[in-house]
């Protein structure tokens, strides 16, 4: 479910964005030939303003001197921009007529000033695009270069700030890829839904600074991004979120996910047929939000009432805290001086760095414990000296064949060979040399055996100098090929000399419906071939 929610949001995001590029071309901004160049000051002051119909009306008189090559820079939020001087049009600013789109996005309307220009009035004549929008932002005048410069350095601490959340989100997903995924094989999704949140709310406050605008001329993209971002970032938020719970499967957790998915799908369609556009089904979304955050604050008093509070989850709640906080005395300074400042996104921020770290700690043990788990189970059925399976395993892969013959509902096991491999003299080699070469003794057996039939078989020790190998049957030649490797690869070990030579008597039996009644059959009648050659290769002694 995770991994689908997570895909369908992205796939949303990159069509709506399709969709948003291919009707960039919704609406006209023309500016007439003018020229640019120096200086940079904020003109608020200067602008007379007026209201007539819904229509913002803002105009000053232009400097007689020093204006040639100089920029007036303002920016617009849904806003229609007509610009005139000396009552000539020189810039305009809007959708086309019949266009599917009627919003201009986030735009700063650059205007060039030339020398004729001095002495003249300047007339923006700014229409809304949506009735409870409304002209803001301000007017600086000056050489593009230093107004742009003026600009960047009035958003740089938020846009910083951004970078940074994006910045630490694309970290903890490459952590996240390389590491965690590829060694818990996706069974770990902890960082996952962390990082890609971190991503989404990196990308999602750095279109909020509106400095993107000013290098990118596609601002329609840029508004269905900022829009797509915040419909979508929920989801992410809640997976991450809910692990923290002990009720993490309670049906209200659903219930936000359909929520969310319903309120992004009919908000999509709107704007995708024309019917309201993203800025206008703005409400939906913060809706959904409110209703997550009741949800969300439901289930946190269950838990707390339940006393089941994790330490994860009361970091979290202290940061939640703490970005409250920090948007609240944003907005406290903003009233005061009216003048933005980034400390609500440096609460943002410091959520993304003390959860991504407690997020990042948490994949870490759960990795630990994973090989900690893997160590166990390796203990359980692999045999520490050689490193082939036990008896353990060859009973339960025994029983495992028989009970998968059983689903098959066939009346006979599947065609099986079974070898049994003993070694002789190792209470020798022990008692004249030592168990240290006893152990090398049935290391450089168990080599050889691995090595012949480790591809189409499983090798296992089953007593302290006993072998036995398991295999599909596939004719009585491969089987005699089998043998024929094997005692070669001993003969080489010998060759390379050894404190005692090595022998090793082997048997096979293949399992015969009309003989046996089970695999055990089949392994005393391999067990038995094995004896006869164990006492043959005596006697030729």
């Amino acid at each position: 479910m995770e991994k689908k929610a997570l895909h369908v949001c992205i796939l949303i995001i990159a069509g709506m964005l399709l969709y948003a590029a291919l009707s960039a071309a919704s609406y006209d901004r023309v500016s007439f030939s003018r020229t640019e160049e120096k200086k940079a000051q904020i003109w608020d002051d200067r602008m007379e303003r007026t209201v007539e119909d819904g229509v913002y009306y803002f105009k000053t008189v232009l400097p007689r001197e020093g204006i040639d090559g100089m920029v007036i820079i303002y920016n617009t939020v849904h806003m229609n921009l007509q610009v005139k001087i000396g009552g000539e049009l020189v810039y305009s600013l809007g959708a086309k007529e019949g266009s599917a789109i009627k919003t201009t996005g986030y735009e700063w309307n650059r205007i060039p000033l030339i020398k004729e220009d001095g002495g003249k009035e300047i007339d923006f004549i700014v229409t809304p695009v949506y009735a409870d929008s409304y002209p803001g932002g301000q007017f600086y005048f000056g050489t593009r270069s230093d107004v742009e410069r003026l600009i960047l350095n009035e958003r740089m601490p938020r846009f910083l700030v951004a970078f940074v959340i994006l910045l630490v989100g694309i970290l903890l997903k490459v952590y996240d890829w390389l590491i965690v995924r590829k060694e818990q094989e996706g069974k770990n999704v902890l960082l996952l839904h962390f990082s890609v949140f971190a991503i989404m709310l990196g990308m999602w406050s750095l279109c909020e600074t509106q400095v993107l605008e000013l290098v990118f001329e596609n601002s329609i993209m840029l508004v269905f991004l900022d829009h797509l971002l915040l419909m979508c970032m929920p989801v992410p938020f809640l997976l991450f979120l809910r692990q923290m719970y002990q009720n993490r499967e309670h049906i209200l957790w659903k219930i936000c996910f359909v929520t969310n998915f319903a309120v992004v799908l009919i908000r999509v369609l709107m704007q995708a047929v024309g019917l309201r556009e993203l800025r206008e089904t703005l409400w939906m979304t913060h809706i959904c939000l409110g209703f997550m955050i009741l949800i969300v604050s439901a289930m946190s008093v269950h838990e707390i009432v339940l006393n089941k509070v994790s330490r994860q989850l009361k970091v979290n709640i202290l940061c939640v805290l703490v970005i409250m906080a920090a948007t609240i005395s944003e907005l406290f300074v903003y009233r005061i001086s009216n003048k933005s400042t980034p400390l609500g996104s440096l609460g943002f921020l410091f959520y993304i760095i003390v959860m991504g770290a407690m997020s990042l700690r948490k994949s870490r043990m759960i990795m630990n414990r994973a090989r900690e788990n893997e160590i166990y189970r390796r203990l359980a059925f692999i045999d520490e000296l050689t490193g082939v399976y036990n008896r353990t395993a060859f009973n339960r892969d025994k029983e495992s064949r028989m009970i998968s013959t059983q689903k098959t509902k066939q009346g006979k096991i599947l065609p099986t060979v079974m070898f049994m491999f003993d070694l002789n003299d190792l209470k020798k080699c022990n008692d004249t040399y030592g168990h240290e070469y006893g152990d090398q003794y049935i290391i450089m057996v168990c080599d050889v055996l691995k090595r012949v039939f480790e591809l189409d078989g499983k090798c296992y020790r089953i007593g302290g100098d006993e072998f036995c190998v398991m295999m599909p049957y596939v004719s009585e030649s491969e089987i005699k090929n089998k043998l024929t490797r094997f005692h070669r690869g001993i003969r080489d070990k010998n060759r390379a000399g050894f404190v005692v030579v090595l022998s090793v008597a082997a048997g096979y039996g293949i399992y015969d419906s009309s003989l046996d009644k089970s695999l055990d059959d089949t392994m005393r009648r391999a067990d038995e071939l094995m004896y006869r050659e164990k006492q043959r290769m005596k006697a030729a002694l």
